[in-house]
This record gives C-alpha cells, sequence and structure tokens, in this order.
C-alpha cells in the first residue's frame, strides 16, 4: 500500500488534487475542469466540495461488482472472453495470480479513494466558515468522508481478509487514516479492524444528525446505517444488523413490479439508498464488467443456474436484469446477456451503480431475525420482497430455521445478482461455490470450489507484498 500511497502523492496530490466541477445535487453534470493546488482547496467550502465530488468520481465498485460474480455461480464465461480480447478470465477459472490486473484493481482504487479522503479530512478544519449554515455543510462533507473511508476498508476487507467466516483474532487489512504517504502499515487482527470502523462510522453519524444531505448521489445518512447494517451482518452482530436496516429502511418502500425495470434504466430512484452516478466520463461503467461494447464480445453470460432460479414468466426480475440476442448468437457467442447494465444507445454499459438498496436491508434483517430467532419477522421480510417481484406470489410456510437461511440465500441469489455480493455471501458462511455442469467453460470439470481450497480466497497484490515488508500473506499463502 505504500507504493500506491506513493503513487497517488506523486500523480494526484503531491502538487495538486484533481477535483471536478459541478453542482451539490447534480453529479451526473460532473465535469475535470482543472487541478487545484492542495492549500487553495481548503480557502472555501466550494472547492472542498468539488474535492469531495473527485473522490466520489474516483469511487469504483465494478470491481466489487466483478469479484462478487465471475468468482461465484452467477456467470458462465462469454466463447470469445479470451486472449487479448478478454477480461477476467483468471478470475473465473479459479486460476488467478497476485500480479493479474483484477486482484490488484480492488486493492489499488480502493486505497487511492481512501488516501483522498484522509488528505481532506486532514484539511478541512482549516475551512473558514462564517455562520452557523457553512458549519453544518463542512460536518455534512466530514461525515460524508468517512462514511467513504469506511465503506471502502470494508471492501478491501471482504476481498483480502485472512479468513472467510469473521475470526475476532484474524488479521485483516491495514486500516488506514493518514495522508503520511511514507506510511508502512500492518494487518491489524479483525476485530481492531472494525473497532476503527465502527468509530468512524460512529462519528459520521453523530455529526451528521439530521442534516447530511437526502441525496443518493451522496453518503447521506440512511446509508450510513446501511453500511452499518452491513458490516454487522458480516462479523454476526444481529441485533445490530437488524437496527440498522430498519434505520436505513427508514420510510422508503421496495418497488412495485410496474416501477421496478425504471430502477435500472435510472428513470426512477425507487428503492434506492445510495448509487454512484455515471456518465459518459466515467472510465468505468458497471456494463463494462459484462460486455465490451465496442467490439460487441460479451464477457460473461448470467448462468444457467441463475436463469433457471426464476419463474420466469411472472418474476419481474428476469426480463429487468436479462436478455436473449439472437445476433450475438449468430456472431458464435452465448445468446443470454446481462441487461442489468446494459446503458442505452449512445451510452452503452452505463448506467448508475446502486451501491445500497431498500431490499439488501429486508434481507440484511432476515437473515438477522433469523439468527435472533424472530422466525415469523423473518418469513415476513422475505416474502415481501417477493410479493412486490412476482405476479400471484403466494407465500409458502417458513418455520424452520434452517429453511429460512436457505429461503433467504436462494433470494439474495435472486435478488441481488452482479451487484457484488454472491462470492462475498459465500464466503463468509463459508460454503462452497458449486456452479452447474452446463455453466463451466469447454474442457472443465471442476464444478465446486471449496473453502479449504486455495483459489477460494483473493491473494493481497504481490506488488504489494513486495513493495511493504509489513504486509503479510494469508493462512493460504497469498
Amino acid at each position: 500500500m505504500n507504493r500506491i500511497i506513493r503513487h497517488i502523492a506523486v500523480v494526484c496530490c503531491a502538487a495538486t488534487l484533481t477535483i471536478y466541477s459541478t453542482s451539490c445535487n447534480h453529479m451526473l453534470d460532473v465535469k475535470p475542469t482543472d487541478q487545484v493546488d492542495g492549500e487553495d482547496i481548503f480557502k472555501s467550502l466550494s472547492t472542498v466540495n468539488r474535492a469531495v465530488l473527485g473522490v466520489y468520481a474516483g469511487w469504483e465498485p465494478e470491481h466489487a461488482l466483478r469479484i462478487g460474480s465471475v468468482m461465484a455461480d452467477e456467470c458462465r464465461i462469454g466463447l470469445k472472453n479470451a486472449g487479448v480480447n478478454g477480461s477476467a478470465q483468471n478470475l473465473f477459472r479459479w486460476a488467478f495470480a497476485g500480479g493479474d490486473a483484477e486482484i490488484a484493481a480492488p486493492w489499488t482504487n480502493a486505497y487511492q479513494v481512501i488516501s483522498r479522503a484522509n488528505r481532506i479530512l486532514a484539511g478541512i478544519d482549516r475551512v473558514p466558515v462564517t455562520d452557523v449554515a457553512a458549519e453544518q455543510q463542512k460536518q455534512q462533507l466530514r461525515a460524508e468522508l468517512l462514511a467513504i473511508r469506511a465503506f471502502e476498508h470494508f471492501e478491501l476487507y471482504r476481498s483480502f481478509s485472512y479468513a472467510g467466516v469473521y475470526q475476532p483474532d484474524a488479521p485483516a487489512v491495514p486500516y488506514v487514516t493518514s495522508a503520511d504517504i511514507n506510511n508502512k502499515p500492518s494487518r491489524p487482527a479483525a476485530a481492531d479492524f472494525f473497532r476503527q470502523l465502527q468509530s468512524d462510522l460512529e462519528v459520521a453519524i453523530a455529526i451528521s444528525g439530521n442534516r447530511i444531505t437526502d441525496d443518493v448521489t451522496r453518503m447521506n445518512t440512511s446509508a450510513i446505517y446501511a453500511l452499518r447494517a452491513r458490516v454487522a451482518l458480516y462479523t454476526g452482530n444481529w441485533a445490530v444488523a437488524a437496527e440498522n436496516a430498519t434505520l436505513a429502511i427508514g420510510k422508503l418502500s421496495l418497488a412495485g413490479r410496474e416501477e421496478f425495470p425504471a430502477i435500472w434504466s435510472d428513470k426512477s430512484n425507487a428503492e434506492v439508498i445510495f448509487k454512484l452516478k455515471r456518465t459518459n466520463l466515467s472510465t468505468l461503467r458497471p456494463g463494462d464488467v459484462w460486455k465490451n461494447a465496442s467490439i460487441g464480445i460479451v464477457y460473461f453470460a448470467p448462468s444457467q443456474k441463475l436463469l433457471k432460479a426464476y419463474d420466469a414468466d411472472n418474476d419481474i426480475r428476469y426480463s429487468t436484469y436479462f436478455d436473449q440476442d439472437p445476433a450475438l448468437a449468430a456472431d458464435g457467442q452465448l445468446a443470454d446477456v446481462v441487461r442489468k447494465y446494459a446503458g442505452e444507445e449512445g451510452a452503452e454499459n452505463r448506467n448508475d451503480v446502486k451501491v445500497f438498496r431498500v431490499s439488501e436491508m429486508y434481507l440484511i434483517r432476515a437473515e438477522a431475525n433469523m439468527h435472533l430467532g424472530k422466525l415469523p419477522e423473518a418469513a415476513a421480510d422475505l416474502h415481501a420482497i417477493d410479493h412486490a417481484r412476482i405476479k400471484d406470489y403466494e407465500a409458502p410456510p417458513l418455520t424452520d430455521a434452517a429453511q429460512l437461511l436457505r429461503a433467504i440465500l436462494l433470494e439474495r441469489f435472486r435478488e441481488l445478482p452482479f451487484e457484488g455480493h454472491r462470492y462475498y455471501d459465500l464466503k463468509r458462511l463459508g460454503l462452497p461455490i458449486q456452479r452447474d455442469e452446463v455453466d463451466l467453460q469447454q474442457g472443465d470439470t471442476q464444478t465446486d470450489l471449496l473453502p479449504s481450497s486455495l483459489y477460494y480466497y483473493l491473494p493481497i497484490p504481490q506488488s504489494e507484498i513486495l513493495s511493504n515488508p509489513n504486509i503479510k500473506p494469508n493462512n493460504k499463502g497469498w
């Protein structure tokens, strides 16, 4: 990470910090305009706000979307995803190494975002304010940056932690709160890591109060509660998970069948708690994970296992998430395509990245309540999603805890594909990855990847291990 921070300092921060000019509420209009001297950033709230928008603009959750799906059983590899025209081939084949781009990219991007947030946080107290409203705006920006820092550290933990199932004494990843470019941090124990993360979130909530923006394109108060709920789910803190999921939902509701497709064409923010805007200036768009639009190559198609999990005739998610393209079949490719981030003509692959949705909070609360022994409440949340998605849905009885957990995992599989959850769900529960034979690449026979396997875990990038002697590999030798 020292190597990464040095790179950031040289390219972005030593003399200049790239910032983006936009209105506070319309990040679609983000445009790169100039570079402002680092000290000039702290001369006004306006320039600090623009710098914070620059942090948002450089944030790329698409890396987690790719890992969460490609490592698991949501995808089939495209028939022309090979050689120089390929993407994430080794990730799908469970044959990756620490030098692969798909391994290095999430690590690099997360610590870039963290470093930029830390640099602004280090100087934000110097920003002059003249009245109470200005002070509140400054505190709002501080809360957003702390929440972003916590989110990115959690993403790093999900991918690169020492263990899958939460273990308090297992090494996590460095939690960086300093802008010192010479820092060579070690890996704290998971319990210490989460104490730092929770501290950031507690401060963000405390200083934001009811003042933080409701803009779904910024880390608003509901998004902070959503992150706390997700973190609690991964650490087995069930009461906290249920409480914060409820707080994140607030007065929001699940989208109905009529409105649900509009979420994914960005014509509606129904049930969206927080999303990251994508524009034609975005260097990475979520649809890029699944298809190279410029040359027409499908990198990954939806797996047959995933497609078979739906009632195709009655579940609105099926026609919203997937499509068939006869032209691809005629070109010797798989006809099934991921429609979720298809974009539109002139802006293929460009859709906003939905980071937190109400339905995920329902699923978190259901799983937490199941563990708390509140089985009727857990079943009610689960059925609420299916009632909102499936025509003429008839709720089956769910009265057994083990049965409920299986139903919750199935519902997460159907509700959240290509949103960066599946691999991490299996990993946090210590479950094997199991693909159907029809979804294997030609010549492959391995359908299952067990938690005891080397390739069940992602390695810390090799360049980071070489540059920071305090970074130690995990228990699988990564």
